[in-house]
């Protein structure tokens, strides 16, 4: 049976890891090298329909060190994603008697030949015991599944819940019953009732504590806690199938008896460690980690290190490795560059001296590579792949034939926004087209990722504590990541609207806005990154003033370009403060369109970016956020409101935007930057009197 995903869903909604709900069935999306060919044949002779397609960007592959990035396959030569799943969960009851079931890969009477399914039409099942000719109620999967902060995920184990107390019952082959007395929504009026095959009842205990995951860290008796009774083994059922026939499995580094608990609260170990109870459709059950990037042009940056030796440097990378574990498994990349170091005059030096580099190339790849501070670099890599796509926007190369990519630049001066007596962009770049590809790194559950830093990081990388911690949540979107050198990717073909800032006169607002505002923004940051042991960087007044503009810009571009405000996202550009006054200064916006599974654009946004239309859109946007219809609540806040107090007088009512659309999950914003306080209008960019001080 098949069910219609698009390309996109395959990346942002239903991801690898992600639970999909149709009609009477319950999946979970596999990785897309859960079976070699799931999306796509190698390429062809006769390029096959079903050909794999990959993007290839030496840039970002080098960044997430891959080799490239895949799409997934489409069947309707459209838009209709053709990717794979399995049942989750695999524990269902019958509506009519309540008999919880168990669907595993065991009961397999339609089992498919594609080795990923016991049932390859995904047919729903009945009930057994209420079969009548065959025929009886269809089994409805159970809305209670369990997570960890770790990423685990697996089905709730009703037998263990039901018979904790009474240990000797468990694994008897007890029938378990599921009711609702439906007095209320109260989960103390569901039931599970397990009774013998006489019919006789063994146990009965309502669903109260089943969200309290003190249940999971008590000891009962001989089997001691939860993870005592698995042996420490919890299932990850995105990676397949198990060789026992249930999902597949991973060892969980179990906390000693004196880690699990601070008083009678548990500790945050234990709280990452130990399971929770959490239903079935909860938003927090899978956050995507995706990166947005633009396709550039190759001859608009130069590559840290070609690609052909950073695949040289991989691939040797995971042979040592396999063949000596030992030696080479815990390597840190400072311990990686010095290795390479010592081989430029050895056999592997000479393999890639064949390649045409030579020995100083070689030693400079090696250093760009890695990074001169190996304990920053995988901090860096974003900021270097955005100082590329800023410098690919201002430069000279106009269009490329290979790539999705062509721009018209418009001097600044041809926009009156304001009396500031100088233009306040130095440049709009009309992007007629534009390519962005969103990467899938992989997921978090329970919480999300925080920072964006770590996106880039792996366990080579020199690391904190704290980071170390934060890395072993993020479950990779790939099986195999020791061997599969792909990750998954959407391209997607639209245009833009890029703004070069004028960064004399930015920077002199800067002196005017009050560093008090920004300091509460970044005091909150900082216990932000103590509660979620995060190490984001402070936030400057240029990137708080770019990225409230943005939100004006985008609203009410909206209104007007033919696009609606969740097809349109937001890049921004901005360099740190001890850039500014060099050539790595950055102070930019891009808006671009978002909408996958079409090829182009409509042409409505770069349109309106024209000076005939784009000057009085800026006027518009910024006039709408004068006054909000929270205000003077929402402009007069001080303390910090929103996301962990990291807005200012920002909200729903004036500039707050779908999180698809904004780069930072609607954190880092202020009002005042743009139009000033009640009390000090000339805090505001678009209300100063003087052009420059």
């Amino acid at each position: 049976m098949n069910f219609d995903i698009r390309q996109s869903q395959a990346i942002h909604t239903w991801p690898t890891g992600g639970i999909v709900d149709f009609p009477q069935l319950s999946l979970i999306m596999l990785c897309h090298d859960d079976n070699r060919d799931d999306w796509g044949l190698a390429p062809t002779v006769n390029n096959d329909e079903n050909t794999r397609r990959v993007i290839n960007d030496a840039r970002l592959a080098e960044a997430f060190r891959v080799n490239s990035f895949v799409v997934p396959p489409i069947v309707d030569g459209v838009s209709t994603a053709r990717v794979f799943g399995i049942r989750f969960p695999s524990v269902n009851y019958c509506p009519k008697c309540g008999l919880i079931e168990i669907t595993n890969k065991s009961r397999g009477e339609e089992r498919g030949n594609t080795g990923r399914s016991h049932d390859a039409k995904m047919s729903p099942y009945s009930c057994k015991a209420c079969s009548t000719e065959g025929k009886g109620p269809i089994l409805v999967p159970m809305r209670f599944v369990m997570a960890t902060e770790d990423g685990f995920l697996d089905d709730f184990p009703w037998d263990w819940y039901v018979h904790r107390f009474q240990p000797d019952e468990m694994g008897q082959g007890h029938r378990l019953f599921y009711a609702s007395k439906g007095g209320s929504a109260s989960l103390a009026d569901i039931t599970i009732t397990s009774k013998r095959v006489d019919n006789s009842t063994v146990a009965w205990v309502s669903l109260s504590e089943i969200f309290d995951q003190k249940i999971f860290a008590k000891s009962y008796g001989e089997i001691g806690n939860y993870l005592n009774y698995v042996n420490g083994w919890l299932s990850k059922p995105w990676k397949g199938w198990g060789k026992d026939g249930t999902y597949h499995k991973e060892n969980v580094i179990m906390p000693s008896a004196s880690e699990i608990w601070e008083g009678e609260e548990l500790s945050t170990l234990a709280k990452s460690r130990f399971p929770r109870t959490i239903q079935r459709g909860a938003g927090n059950i899978i956050f995507p980690i995706v990166y947005s990037s633009i396709l550039l042009p190759e001859s608009t940056y130069q590559s840290q290190c070609p690609q052909d030796v950073a695949l040289e440097m991989i691939n040797y990378m995971k042979t040592a490795v396999d063949i000596s574990p030992d030696e080479y498994e815990n390597y840190t990349t400072t311990q990686w560059r010095d290795h390479f170091l010592e081989k430029v005059n050895l056999r592997w030096g000479k393999k890639i001296q064949d390649l045409g580099y030579s020995n100083f190339s070689i030693i400079n790849f090696i250093k760009k590579h890695f990074g001169e501070d190996t304990g920053a670099r995988f901090g860096d890599r974003a900021e270097l792949l955005r100082s590329q796509e800023y410098q690919a926007f201002t430069g000279d190369v106009f269009s490329d034939a290979k790539i999705w990519f062509e721009k018209r630049k418009i001097a600044g001066d041809r926009y009156k926004i304001n009396k500031l007596g100088v233009p306040v962009l130095d440049s709009v770049i009309l992007m007629d087209k534009l390519s962005a590809i969103k990467v899938l790194k992989g997921f978090t559950r329970i919480k999300p990722l925080m920072t964006e830093e770590l996106i880039f990081a792996d366990h080579r990388d020199d690391l904190s504590t704290f980071q170390k911690a934060q890395l072993a949540q993020i479950q990779d979107a790939r099986r195999y990541p020791d061997r599969t050198d792909q990750l998954p990717a959407v391209e997607v073909r639209g245009e833009g609207i890029f703004l070069k800032f004028n960064h004399q006169l930015l920077n002199s607002w800067c002196a005017d806005y009050p560093d008090s505002r920004l300091e509460t923004i970044n005091s909150n940051l900082l216990q932000a990154n103590i509660d979620f042991h995060q190490n984001n960087e402070p936030l400057n007044k240029r990137y708080l003033f770019l990225h409230t503009l943005s939100h004006a810009i985008l609203k009410e571009l909206a209104e007007d370009c033919g696009y609606g405000l969740s097809s349109l996202a937001e890049i921004i550009y901005c360099s740190k403060d001890e850039m500014v006054g060099t050539e790595e200064e950055m102070n930019g916006i891009l808006i671009y369109t978002t909408t996958s599974d079409a090829e182009g654009s409509l042409g409505g946004l770069v349109e309106k970016g024209t000076p005939s239309y784009f000057s009085s859109i800026i006027l518009r946007a910024v006039e709408k956020v004068q006054w909000c219809s929270s205000d003077p609540l929402c402009i007069s806040t001080n303390g910090g409101q929103g996301f962990l107090g990291l807005n200012l007088a920002a909200c729903y009512s004036c500039v707050l935007l779908p999180e698809t659309s904004c780069e930072k999950m609607n954190k880092y914003l202020d009002r005042a930057t743009l139009i000033g306080t009640l009390e000090r209008k000339d805090y505001g960019f678009f209300n100063r009197t003087n052009s420059l001080k």
